[in-house]
């Protein structure tokens, strides 16, 4: 407003003569500008001379622009002042200058207020009352909707805190979540089955090491007492320790044997830890160190391998897998007998098949040889053995992604068939 009053206070200022300045003030004559005191007032100046005054200022003396302006606009000349008026009014002025003529014009115009700052301090006082209001307001809105957006949090974690080692089977609905968690509680559930089955593993391998362990401990305790009964040569101490120590041997064999079952059960062997192996370099392996047991037995292992064949899988195991049904295949056969090993590619698969001319199996004992200690009234009556070397090749093929198969009569021997994904075909 004080610009546009300002602006037009300028237009006022004219010459009719084109030597002499003029204002023309009688155009205020039905505003604000003529009413005594009004709180509008405005001066006008050429070089130091008082050229108009509005007649609502009743002291044409009085300063208009006294002390510091509060702003200044070099450009526009122009200052801006804040001042009490004349009767003790607030007022804001702004004054001008410029050249008319060739000679330099100064014009100050003044408004009072009141109004303005009236109107601020009722909008600081509403701010005041409201802002309180607003934030109470937003933080009941806030609660309210991370209540309800917390909600589906709540399920989920009630549902998780009914999950213990006694109940590991539970699983989270995962269509009974929000859409956000369903993708969380599929995981969770994964994470459940894994736990689950190391649990299991864990709980297995204690029970099959009780059992297993508790008929050689006793052999050795056996021992022990008979040796201590009373006194004896040290012959017979030297028998007692070495029948202690094939005891011992044994129960080591049983306990790494448990321990890779218990490995491969609880999902600690999985594709994740899977690398590019040769098979064919694991089967070269294995059957090598086997050939020491072929020859104390006198049997002739033939090995038969086509071409190079990778897989994605951990080579130890692998190897450890074909060594058990190689060493089966010879422990299981008659003096002067035969093993063959071949290994082929078959419908995208790597097969190795482990044939032999030894004991065979029973068609009743075909379903139950890959159990865990099973072992056929054939083969208990023939050699001594864990029961778990066939546990162990299922196990490791499973993890894999293969298979293995078994054909076999009683007495005419039997074949055992391990396939394998490729890697290329894997890929």
């Amino acid at each position: 407003m004080l610009h546009a009053n300002l602006q037009f206070v300028k237009g006022l200022i004219h010459t009719h003569d084109g030597k002499n300045i003029e204002c023309e003030s009688d155009e205020f004559i039905q505003g604000d500008y003529v009413i005594p005191d009004s709180g509008h007032y405005y001066k006008v100046f050429i070089g130091e001379s008082l050229l108009s005054v509005s007649s609502s200022l009743l002291d044409p003396d009085f300063n208009l622009t006294p002390g510091e302006p509060l702003s200044h606009d070099p450009k526009m000349q122009e200052w801006l002042y804040q001042l009490t008026g004349p009767n003790d009014e607030p007022l804001r002025s702004i004054r001008h200058e410029f050249t008319y003529m060739d000679q330099p014009v100064r014009i100050v115009v003044a408004e009072e207020i009141s109004a303005s700052l009236r109107m601020v301090d009722q909008l600081t006082s509403y701010f005041l009352l409201i802002t309180p209001v607003m934030i109470s307001l937003i933080a009941v809105i806030s609660l309210i909707i991370a209540e309800f957006s917390l909600r589906p949090v709540q399920h989920f974690s009630a549902a998780l805190e009914g999950i213990s080692h006694k109940n590991l089977e539970a699983r989270i609905p995962a269509d009974r979540q929000a859409k956000e968690l369903r993708r969380l509680a599929d995981k969770f559930n994964s994470l459940l089955e894994r736990l689950q089955r190391a649990f299991e593993a864990e709980k297995n391998l204690l029970g099959d090491a009780a059992h297993e362990l508790k008929t050689p401990l006793a052999v050795i305790k056996a021992e022990c007492d008979i040796a201590l009964q009373r006194e004896r040569s040290a012959a017979d101490h030297a028998a007692s320790l070495r029948n202690v120590r094939n005891v011992v041997k044994g129960m080591l064999f049983q306990i790494n044997s448990l321990l890779t079952l218990t490995r491969l059960a609880s999902g600690l062997l999985d594709a994740s830890s899977f690398a590019r192996t040769s098979f064919t370099d694991c089967v070269e392996d294995a059957t090598v160190l086997a050939e020491p047991l072929a020859r104390k037995k006198n049997i002739a292992l033939s090995v038969s391998l086509s071409e190079d064949m990778t897989v994605l899988g951990d080579e130890d195991s692998l190897t450890e897998a074909v060594l058990n049904l190689v060493e089966n295949a010879v422990k299981y056969n008659h003096p002067g007998g035969f093993v063959a090993v071949s290994l082929t590619r078959r419908d995208g698969m790597a097969a190795l098949t482990v044939s032999d001319t030894g004991i065979g199996i029973a068609e009743e004992d075909k379903e139950r040889i890959f159990d865990r200690f099973y072992r056929a009234a054939s083969a208990r009556s023939s050699q001594e053995g864990s029961g778990l070397g066939l546990s162990i090749v299922q196990a490791v093929a499973r993890t894999h992604g293969g298979a293995i198969m078994v054909e076999g009569q009683p007495g005419g021997g039997s074949s055992f068939t391990l396939t394998l994904p490729l890697a290329e075909e894997a890929a």
